[in-house]
């Protein structure tokens, strides 16, 4: 028995070991730190990376690519950030524009998962469900990044959420406003 785990054990970590990602390229002024490509300018400090989605819904990224930024506004006043700031661009040069969350989430809910057949299915079932898809709305709310108005000095962080890009797809690049990010797979 002890054989079997250890066996299970070995094969998950070797397959963990297989999944590829994209980790940022160090270029001009990007920095690398734990997977984040940081970008200090006089005005802002921006850090990003590509994110796994944890927790409901689990096949999220079955959909959507997934950055995490965090950004400082370091003047004195406050100022914008708008959904059009961002941008990825793959290596065939196709734009991808990022996704509302508020399309995201209603994708997410239209999942066949959520879509039981009401009449088979048990009261218990049913609240599962609807539990299931409060966490769903709940998690996807919280973790997105909200745009609009950044104060002088504070950060804002959260998702961002793009269409998936092809699997053979090998780099792309990350826009934010001028700004270039380059992020490679690697294993």
């Amino acid at each position: 028995m002890k054989y079997f785990f250890t066996l299970i054990l070995a094969s998950l970590m070797l397959l963990v070991g297989c999944i590829s990602t994209y980790r940022p390229v160090p270029k001009g002024n990007i920095e690398i730190s734990d997977d984040f490509a940081i970008l200090r300018t006089e005005n802002e400090l921006l850090a990003v990376r590509v994110d796994f989605w944890s927790g409901e819904p689990q096949y999220l990224t079955e959909y959507f690519d997934i950055m995490f930024i965090r950004i400082q506004n370091r003047t004195r006043e406050s100022y914008r950030i708008e959904p059009t700031d961002f941008a990825l661009i793959d290596e065939n040069l196709v734009q991808y524009d990022l996704v509302p969350h508020e399309i995201v989430l209603e994708i997410a809910l239209a999942h066949p998962s959520l879509v039981p057949e009401w009449f088979a299915t048990t009261s218990e079932t049913q609240r599962e469900n609807l539990n299931r898809v409060g966490s769903i709305r709940r998690n996807i709310m919280t973790r997105a990044f909200s745009f609009g108005e950044i104060h002088q000095g504070v950060f804002k962080e959260g998702m961002l959420f793009f269409p998936k890009l092809d699997s053979k797809n090998q780099e792309f690049t990350f826009l934010y406003k001028n700004h270039e990010i380059d992020f490679r797979k690697s294993r």
